[in-house]
């Protein structure tokens, strides 16, 4: 009798629960692997500061033609993230990491025999490339399967790009003194590898993006054989549609899912403050330390405001997602994010090294929650089938703005030669990402939003 009794709760257990539903052993996995994707696609992102004399020195270059290779690949991980949306909407995550693993690594290793810029930032194209598809697939498989603890999970797999920054100067350091910057370059390669290992623990939720995973494939292409007519007036008709402009524009908006702005305001306004967001912080890790420098302050200590920066956005990230609650909304925690972000880069005026060094930890914890919750509420706000476009689209905003920051700041401080004229024209922008921020409940009462997810108790 209790073995028929046990039997009746085990199908009754098993019948309420998804049959996609993953264990818990698998939704492990994936935040572990989600974790060391972002660490590992840091590796080229941090190293080009470390190497840049090397890099100076082995090319004879100026400082504008060796930080190009920089700029390249920080723009490419941003700008190709339209790219990566469109791989990851039709292969799935799985394949897009492993692509993304095999670029990144495969660039690395050549950049040993580059013997000229050009090579260099053809090489620095492809690991931005690479490094833009990982970073999709990686934000994309920890959405899927969490729902319950997304805002944790996601912030905790943040957190790997922050825990590179602190590990990442004393390790190339090393590198470099043994190897050169030609060994540091092979090694920083093999490191890279392990993203193709990463991208295999992935397994999509939903089955295969491809379409010869169809059963109706077999199907559709029977008729068409038998059909021979039809196909080729569907032919036809698609060659007049390739002569359009206008149709040809119609399936670039369609395929990049750029009607996601238009039909939520609220995603519109939050790529907005990405851009803003970005310019704070490619201004704050170029301009702090040359200013503290100036300032009087040892070039040593002065060197170690970018490590207090790294440890104030890993410890931002790491408990970003506890802060997320029914009760405090991710918009409400983005603004006085904002303006936490503001004090912190007023602290900096006063022009003393404890103030340096206040201002590079707040700084960096206010980027680091914001950037892992602009995930949270982009989820929020498109959905879980509109992740994949809707990150491509906020990325390009982000790399927008960090293209444009150092610009704009550069021009503030040729105007005036002062450095604190920059950290006033970054407060503003912070202010007013704040009130921007403060919007938000005002736009959902006039739209809806795109699939807006509410927490089911899954992982």
């Amino acid at each position: 009798m209790s073995v028929m009794t046990s039997q009746r709760h085990t199908t009754g257990h098993s019948a309420t629960r998804p049959t996609n539903a993953p264990g818990r052993g698998r939704c492990t996995t994936i935040a572990v692997a989600s974790f060391f994707v972002m660490f590992l696609i840091s590796t080229m992102m941090r190293c080009t500061g470390i190497l840049f004399l090397s890099w100076q020195n082995a090319f004879d270059a100026s400082a504008v033609q060796t930080g190009g290779i920089s700029s390249i690949v920080t723009s490419t991980v941003f700008l190709g993230s339209a790219l990566s949306g469109v791989v990851c909407n039709r292969f799935g995550y799985r394949f897009t990491c492993i692509l993304g693993g095999f670029l990144t690594s495969f660039a690395m290793f050549m950049t040993p025999w580059a013997s000229n810029l050009i090579h260099m930032y053809t090489l620095a194209f492809f690991t931005g490339l690479g490094i833009s598809l990982c970073y999709m697939a990686a934000t994309v498989a920890v959405a899927d399967y969490f729902r319950k603890y997304y805002a944790q999970v996601s912030g905790i797999c943040m957190a790997g790009s922050s825990t590179f920054m602190v590990v990442s100067p004393p390790l190339f350091h090393l590198l470099l003194d043994a190897y050169g910057w030609r060994g540091t370059m092979l090694v920083a390669a093999a490191m890279c590898a392990n993203l193709c290992v990463a991208g295999a623990l992935y397994r999509s939720l939903h089955g295969s993006k491809v379409d010869d995973c169809n059963p109706n494939r077999d199907e559709r292409l029977s008729e068409g054989q038998n059909t021979h007519q039809q196909v080729q007036v569907r032919s036809d008709v698609h060659k007049l549609k390739r002569l359009s402009l206008v149709g040809f524009l119609k399936g670039v908006f369609s395929a990049f899912k750029l009607e996601l702005m238009l039909k939520s305001y609220r995603f519109s306004l939050l790529c907005l403050t990405c851009v803003e967001l970005q310019m704070i912080y490619s201004c704050s890790v170029i301009f702090l330390v040359p200013r503290a420098q100036i300032s009087g302050i040892d070039e040593l200590k002065a060197s170690f405001l970018l490590s207090m920066f790294g440890f104030g956005s890993l410890g931002a990230r790491l408990s970003s997602g506890f802060f997320v609650t029914r009760k405090t909304p991710v918009e409400a925690l983005c603004t006085c994010s904002f303006v936490l972000c503001c004090v912190g880069l007023l602290c900096s005026q006063a022009e003393t090294y404890e103030s340096f060094a206040a201002s590079a930890c707040i700084v960096g914890m206010c980027v680091g929650a914001t950037t892992a919750w602009n995930n949270i509420l982009l989820r929020k706000l498109v959905g879980l089938r509109h992740l994949a476009s809707g990150q491509a689209i906020m990325l390009l905003f982000s790399g927008v703005g960090n293209l444009i920051g150092p610009i704009v700041a550069g021009l503030a401080y040729d105007s005036t030669g002062a450095f604190s004229t920059v950290f006033y024209v970054l407060a503003g922008l912070g202010a007013a990402a704040a009130l921007q921020m403060l919007l938000m409940p005002l736009l959902r009462r006039i739209e809806s939003g795109i699939d807006e997810e509410r927490e089911t108790p899954n992982n």
